[in-house]
């Protein structure tokens, strides 16, 4: 039988307790560091006369061709979708009402076919969900509904492609707090029909994300916070509220914009825009989700919608590009350099 001094046994916990505060203090001094560093230059805005409000963007890749990728963007004052190059001439345009957030799952088996999918809630003249295929040859968007995906009031939301049985659905977010998840399926006539999967009440929400490879939604919740839910029909609700606006987690609110990096080690980061702070805020994807840093775009302010794509582009964009809406002036799309962003992260660097 073995035997303990309780008393070395309380000395190495008081150091352990020690250790534990003093990198805490270190990591909320890192991202204070980070905060006072100098904003991200953008290196390019996406504007043309039409536009007048780009709230949300997607980016589409090419399957052979990086170089070929486009980036789509949603106008609600325009009542356009814009679809650009990327070196931000616009390839086409294309009508649709009060277009809100836009969302984009590549490979989709849909009809028999793998299509790559978009799609955009539409917030008035109906609310519904409007679908497009991407044309690989074109790279133009196409549609695939025939206008009767309705939904409750909706306000923006998120595509989810589900690892488990390759289904497709999209999450209505909406202004009267109550959130709608739709499938969307072939009809094997070359369309598609909607199907209302579950709703449960959150607060008023614009911005989501979904993590396909964990099954995970991510819904900002604009005054109180980022709530985390499973994202297959039988997922509980609410889920659990995993940052919240306020001293806690350093966050001011209107939460909008939602987006993911992932390592291919699996680590990453989720990133919000907390736009009455005109700054975006990075949280660990890992479980207990804690604050990792924190950045600015230079000249943005009160930012909506958000997206990464964290591939080589060339030389203004080596690790990939991110944009996100501005609220000044014609309200455009700011692409920057994920290269700059990501130094400001501390996770692993991505292995080429």
């Amino acid at each position: 039988m073995s035997s303990f001094n309780r008393k070395s046994v309380a000395g190495r916990c008081g150091t352990a307790l020690i250790a534990v505060i003093m990198i805490t203090c270190l990591s909320l001094n890192a991202a204070r560091l980070q905060a006072d560093e100098e904003p991200i230059s953008p290196k390019r805005q996406l504007l043309v006369e039409a536009s007048r409000d780009q709230d949300d963007v997607c980016f589409w890749v090419h399957p052979h061709d990086h170089a070929q990728s486009t980036i789509i963007a949603s106008d609600k004052s325009a009542n356009f979708l814009f679809v650009y190059e990327l070196n931000g001439k616009l390839l086409q345009q294309v009508a649709v009402t009060k277009p809100g957030n836009i969302d984009l799952r590549q490979g989709v088996k849909l009809n028999g076919q793998l299509t790559d999918v978009v799609v955009v809630n539409q917030r008035s003249g109906g609310f519904k969900l409007c679908v497009f295929r991407v044309n690989p040859e074109s790279r133009k968007l196409e549609r695939l509904d025939a206008d009767n995906l309705l939904t409750g009031p909706n306000y923006g939301g998120c595509l989810y492609l589900s690892r488990l049985t390759g289904q497709l659905s999209f999450l209505c977010t909406s202004e009267v707090g109550t959130v709608e998840q739709h499938e969307i399926s072939g009809n094997d006539q070359g369309g598609v029909v909607g199907k209302k999967l579950r709703s449960w009440p959150v607060g008023k929400c614009e911005g989501a994300v979904a993590d396909d490879q964990t099954g995970t939604f991510y819904i900002a919740e604009e005054k109180r916070g980022i709530w985390k839910v499973g994202a297959e029909p039988g997922g509980a609700t609410p889920g659990e509220l995993i940052a919240k606006v306020g001293k806690d987690d350093d966050l001011t609110g209107d939460l909008e914009g939602l987006t993911i990096f992932r390592q291919r080690d699996g680590a990453g980061c989720l990133i919000v825009s907390d736009q009455q702070s005109h700054r975006f805020v990075a949280f660990d994807l890992a479980a207990p989700h804690k604050r990792l840093a924190e950045f600015r775009i230079a000249g943005v302010q009160q930012t909506d919608g958000i997206d990464l794509l964290p591939i080589a582009l060339g030389p203004d964009f080596p690790e990939g590009v991110f944009a996100c809406h501005n609220d000044l002036g014609q309200r455009a799309v700011q692409l920057s350099s994920w290269a700059d962003i990501r130094r400001l992260l501390p996770l692993p660097k991505l292995k080429p």
